[in-house]
Order: C-alpha cells, then sequence, then structure tokens
C-alpha cells in the first residue's frame, strides 16, 4: 500500500501512459495545493496542455481514499485520464470580469472561525465579528456560472477591484440581504415541511403557543447561509419575534440554530451538543465553531458561552 505522498509521485508519473495518444507528447504535469476554508488542503494534479493558459485541476485526496479502501491503481488512473479527455473537449467558461461595475451587485458573504482558518485568511481582508469569528466576502457568480459558484476575495482581487476594503464590506453586506436573503423556520418546519414559511417576514411576535424548541438561520440557498446571523438587523428581528433571549449553535457554515432561552436550557448540554456534531456528523470542512453563543434581547448583545462559563446565574439575574 502506497502512502499519499508516494500515490501522488506514481501518478503523476504514469498518467501520461493512460492519456490518448494524440496526448501523451503535448502535456506537462503538474502538483498544485490548494487550501479551502477551514485550511482544508487539496492536492492536485494539473495537466497542461503546452502553450495553454488554462488547464485542468484534478483533486487527488478523494482518488487516494479509494485506493487506500482497495482500489486498483490502474483503474483509477483509467478513471483520471477519462476524465482529462472530457474536460479537455469541454468549451472553456468565459473569463471572470472582475471589474467593480460588474460585480459590486454580486457580493455576498460568509462566515467563518478565525483559528480554523489561519492559513486561508492570510490572504484575504477580512472583518471582526466577535469572539473570535470573522466575516469574508465573495463574488457569487450563480446566474453566470449556473450554480452557487463563488470566488473569495482574496488581497489580489481586492486590489483588481479599485475599492478600499470599508466599502467592499459595506457593500457587501448590504448586498448580502438582498443577494442571499436570510431566513428562519422552526426546526419541524425544517426537517419535515415542503412549505418554510420565512418567520422574518412576520410583523408580530410568534405566538408563546407556537413558540418552537429550535430555529434555523440561514439564507436562501442554505449554502453558506451562517453569515445570515450577522446580517443589518437580524439578531434583533429573532429575539424579537421569539419575545426571548437566546442560543445560537453553529450547526455548521451552512447554517446555525437557535434556541430560545428558558429556565430549563442546560448551557453545559448545548456546549456538548455541538461539540459531539462536530466530531461526528459534520464534515470538517463545513464546521464553523466548537463554541455556543447567547443573545441577550435587552442589551443586543452576542456573548460566547464555555464549558468553564455557564449563563445560568447570569441569566437568572437578569430576569
Amino acid at each position: 500500500m502506497l502512502s499519499k505522498r508516494d500515490f501522488m509521485d506514481a501518478v503523476k508519473r504514469n498518467i501520461e501512459n493512460f492519456l490518448p495518444d494524440d496526448a501523451y507528447e503535448n502535456v506537462e504535469i503538474s502538483e498544485t495545493v490548494v487550501v479551502k476554508m477551514n485550511d482544508q488542503k487539496l492536492h492536485g494534479l494539473v495537466i497542461r496542455e503546452k502553450g495553454s493558459d488554462a488547464a485542468p485541476t484534478f483533486y487527488m485526496d478523494d482518488m487516494f481514499e479509494r485506493y487506500s479502501q482497495g482500489e486498483d491503481l490502474g483503474s483509477l488512473m483509467t478513471e483520471l485520464a477519462n476524465q482529462y479527455s472530457l474536460a479537455k473537449d469541454m468549451p472553456k467558461p468565459p473569463e471572470v470580469d472582475l471589474s467593480w461595475d460588474n460585480v459590486k451587485d454580486k457580493l455576498t458573504v460568509r462566515l467563518l472561525e478565525k483559528k480554523r482558518n489561519r492559513e486561508f485568511l492570510s490572504t484575504m481582508p477580512y472583518v471582526s465579528v466577535g469572539h473570535g469569528l470573522a466575516i469574508i466576502a465573495d463574488i457569487n457568480m450563480g446566474e453566470d456560472r449556473g450554480g452557487d459558484w463563488r470566488i473569495a476575495i482574496n488581497n489580489n482581487v481586492l486590489e483588481s477591484l479599485g475599492v478600499d476594503k470599508e466599502r467592499l464590506f459595506s457593500d457587501a453586506m448590504s448586498n448580502a440581504k438582498v443577494y442571499d436573503p436570510p431566513t428562519l423556520v422552526d426546526m419541524t418546519s425544517a426537517l419535515f415541511s415542503q412549505e418554510k414559511n420565512n418567520l422574518l417576514d412576520k410583523d408580530e411576535p410568534i405566538a408563546p403557543e407556537d413558540l418552537s424548541g429550535m430555529y434555523v438561520l440561514t439564507n436562501s440557498t442554505g449554502s453558506l447561509g451562517a453569515a445570515a446571523l450577522f446580517y443589518p438587523d437580524v439578531k434583533e428581528k429573532a429575539a424579537e419575534l421569539m419575545g426571548s433571549d437566546y442560543y445560537i449553535l453553529p450547526s455548521s457554515v451552512h447554517e446555525v440554530i437557535l434556541v430560545p432561552d428558558n429556565p430549563s436550557i442546560d448551557a453545559k448540554d448545548l456546549c456538548k451538543m455541538v461539540k459531539e456534531a462536530n466530531r461526528t456528523v459534520v464534515e470538517e470542512k463545513d464546521i464553523l465553531s466548537d463554541n455556543v453563543y447567547h443573545y441577550s434581547r435587552e442589551d443586543r448583545r452576542l456573548d460566547k458561552v464555555n464549558d468553564d462559563t455557564v449563563r445560568d446565574s447570569m441569566v437568572a439575574e437578569a430576569r
């Protein structure tokens, strides 16, 4: 069984033998490492036609996992060669116009934890929103590329846009509420109902008899929707709807769960729940944070809840 390093070397050294005859003498193969959110590193091979600027990248991590589980190396390289043939014959996507006029209405934001993203954030402008969390700006090219296809704005892209960081995030945050509007639904509806009424559209508080134990806050697409928590006025509106303080459980980078505060809630149990889910259910690339947060309706304040900092007495005093 080859190690991952040896596996990469073997594929790089031998893949030319699996390519079509017309490609064998006309390609250059190199390695690349791409740092994704939560500092996840994807290892890829770039197969480039000589003289071409554009080249497809084929990530090896899943392929190595399949090899580790017993799949034949030759079969995997045959599959990779077939993928290259398909990619080679596909029309090239149009170049992305990164002028400010073209992207300013496509800006949106995503939420992440700084300590999980030290390398990812090292080349990006970001705004700290407290408690170790940060917002970065994206260009959502979904309408142009047919899906939720985003460009995370790094320092080089920001320079090409010709605006400063303050303008970028001011416009991105304002635009996100329109482009990726926030949604709040009770957990039962989120899991089982086809019709998901957005409670943020309500003007009146939820009737006490209709209150749920959990609410899911995300955006309209459900992709990278945890950032909706920091949209203008969303935290405040959620508190008014529920008529109470609430806890925030970072389910993933795609959504957060709001739990109305009441005397039966044990903050330690919530902390354990989030940590256990992050270890057993949530994919590493999608983890937002192990922390639980608490929002005070009266103070309009967001605090972090730790295992060592139980809010029960503080909440009791506030009441």
